[in-house]
């Protein structure tokens, strides 16, 4: 009974190998049965002697497996790109083709020509087949043959190289191919090349010849793998078959920099933007009065020669701003510029001369910073102010009537470009420019950008025109530089330089003075009146480390009555960090409102896989 029971145990677990064993072997067979593949790929082509045109047959067996298509895809190169020639396209022309079936497949054809290819959809698409099927497709192409190519042993023949399987053309493998060659008369070499791109391994059959035709044959191709031929005749075969080329664009071809061009478009860049920069800088050139002290005008009515300003001169330290000189308009004349700075600047200014008052509003929530501010209005702004100045305030209050930073919203950034308008009008009418900043900057960027557009234009004919396009270039360049130099163009007047030099006098004070150095007026609060010029100058914590510095020293400091805090205490005003959460935090919050509101012709005999002309390739669809 044990003999039994083993002899049984050993005969089941022979079974379960012998189970195994096939489900091993047999499932990859299956998978193969269900992938498409082409089992069998004929080729052949007659050349023509007279123009050297192609007539191109192809039988194939598609074997779809399992999976449902519609039927096999072809694409033929029409295109091709020329190894070691940038310039041109080799062209080939592909007609009269036709698709049949003889299993009786739908071999309807559709025919579409894209990137340098033809692409020919076989079949139905509202049918789908599986399993085995033939197909049979005939083309006529010109332009394959190379007529009078110089092989390596010196001989010169007429050649058809011709990539009959594109290399990557195909990605199924394909089984059975063979290829047939027929010409005018019996070639004199051949050769067949296998593998992927520059394979040089030959065919399984590598050339039989039978009178006028070769043949060629190998067993299986693998995914990707691409298959060429060569095929020569004696020289004056093939009559009129000269290749047909296309110009082809490439960046060299097309900007054709060379000595000559590259060396003319140098030099026209350099002379151009050489004399923009000449002319924004003599144009650009502040004037001074040549025999006063800087920072001094002359007196009535008597005459003082004027000339350019020298470019580095010593300045004087100012302890007061300039006479009857508001701060948004000294932030102007320092830097040409009325950014928002010198409007927040030159609303706090406002505040301090009585006509608002600035307020914090509590925040929402307990312990948060201050973020809103109300402005309150204090007088009537109808008279006694610049221009700038009663349009901001229009523009902000023009009820007259209290309002929040946060609730001006987008009227406040309407305010503060208009206030900016103003005021480059305020210090050209000041006479102290010779051309309001603004409008000469814009003039040379408007300018700057013209000769870009020039540029881009003359670039575009020239490369329509086949001419050089680096000759454009140089347009382009110099209307980068104009551009820039914009920011150098606007320049003062012998007035305005003198102007500067209190200005930059007074900002050396405010960027050196010590607390002992304050100066003191009867009646007048030196650190209010001081502080919209050293926001104008970017001084303001530095400002207020002084304000606590002379504190500190028991020098009586007034809080002032034009900003109220949300809790005021003692010497909040003196404070640093109080006065960064508070007067600081406002102007930076008035600066940043505005943001926040709105190959062919080489020997085939020598060549390798894809080194041809032409190419095939394709799938299922």
């Amino acid at each position: 009974m044990s003999v039994a029971r083993r002899a049984a145990s050993l005969l089941l677990l022979a079974l379960l190998c012998v189970a195994a064993l096939t489900l091993l072997v047999a499932s990859p067979a299956r998978a193969d049965d269900s992938v498409g593949h082409i089992s069998r790929l004929d080729v052949g082509a007659v050349v023509e002697a007279d123009g050297g045109t192609v007539r191109v047959e192809v039988d194939l067996t598609y074997d779809f497996g399992d999976d449902e298509a519609h039927g096999p895809f072809l694409v033929l190169a029409e295109l091709q790109e020329i190894e070691g020639d940038p310039d041109r396209y080799r062209r080939l022309t592909v007609s009269d083709i036709t698709a049949e079936s003889a299993t009786g497949a739908p071999a309807d054809l559709r025919v579409e020509h894209d990137g340098g290819a033809v692409q020919l959809y076989i079949g139905d698409e509202d049918v789908e087949v599986t399993g085995a099927h033939d197909y049979r497709v005939t083309y006529t192409v010109d332009g394959l043959p190379n007529p009078e190519v110089t092989g390596p042993d010196g001989t010169v023949r007429d050649e058809l190289y011709w990539n009959v399987v594109a290399p990557g053309g195909f990605d199924v493998p394909i089984e059975d191919v063979t290829v047939a060659v027929t010409g005018p008369v019996p070639p004199e070499a051949s050769a067949c090349y296998v593998g992927r791109t520059g394979s040089d391994d030959a065919c399984d059959g590598a050339g039989e010849t039978r009178g006028e035709r070769v043949d060629f044959f190998h067993e299986r191709l693998g995914e990707g793998e691409g298959l060429s031929v060569a095929v020569g005749w004696p020289a004056g075969t093939l009559v009129g078959a000269e290749p047909v080329y296309e110009p082809r664009r490439t960046w060299s071809n097309t900007f054709q920099l060379g000595p000559l061009t590259g060396g003319a478009a140098g030099l026209a860049t350099v002379l151009g933007a050489g004399a923009a920069v000449v002319v924004a800088s003599r144009r650009g050139r502040d004037e001074a009065y040549l025999d006063l002290t800087p920072g001094l005008a002359p007196a009535g009515g008597d005459p003082v020669a004027v000339g350019p300003a020298r470019r580095r001169q010593p300045v004087a330290v100012r302890f007061t701003p300039p006479d009857d000189v508001r701060p948004g308009e000294v932030g102007t004349l320092h830097d040409e510029v009325a950014d928002v700075r010198d409007v927040s600047a030159t609303l706090v200014d406002l505040a301090v001369r009585g006509y608002l008052r600035i307020e914090e509003v509590a925040p929402e929530k307990s312990g948060d910073d201050v973020s809103d501010w109300r402005l309150v209005p204090l007088r009537s702004w109808s008279d006694g102010l610049e221009r700038y100045e009663r349009e901001l305030l229009d523009a902000l209050m023009p009820e007259g009537e209290p309002v929040t930073l946060s609730e001006v919203g987008a009227t406040y950034a309407t305010a503060v470009a208009r206030t900016q308008e103003a005021l480059y009008r305020t210090v050209t009418e000041h006479g102290w420019f010779r051309g309001s900043p603004h409008t000469v900057r814009n003039r040379w960027l408007l300018g700057g950008v013209g000769l870009v557009g020039l540029g881009i234009l003359v670039t575009l004919v020239l490369v329509l025109l086949r001419w050089p396009a680096v000759l454009g270039i140089p347009l382009l360049l110099v209307g980068v530089v104009v551009a820039v130099a914009s920011s150098a163009a606007p320049a003062r007047t012998a007035a305005g330089t003198a102007v500067l030099a209190q200005t930059l006098g007074f900002r050396q004070y405010l960027a050196t003075a010590e607390a002992e150095q304050i100066r003191f007026e009867e009646g007048q609060d030196v650190f209010s009146r001081y502080l919209p010029y050293a926001i104008v100058f970017g001084l303001t914590e530095r400002w207020a480390r002084i304000l606590a510095d002379v504190a500190a020293q028991g020098r009586r400091v007034e809080s002032p009555d034009w900003y109220v805090p949300l809790t005021p205490g003692i010497g909040w005003w003196t404070q640093p960090a109080m006065f960064a959460g508070s007067v600081g935090a406002f102007a930076e919050a008035a600066s940043s409102a505005v943001s926040s509101a709105g190959s062919s012709g080489s020997s085939g005999f020598s060549g390798s896989v894809g080194g041809g002309a032409g190419g095939m390739g394709g799938g299922s669809w």
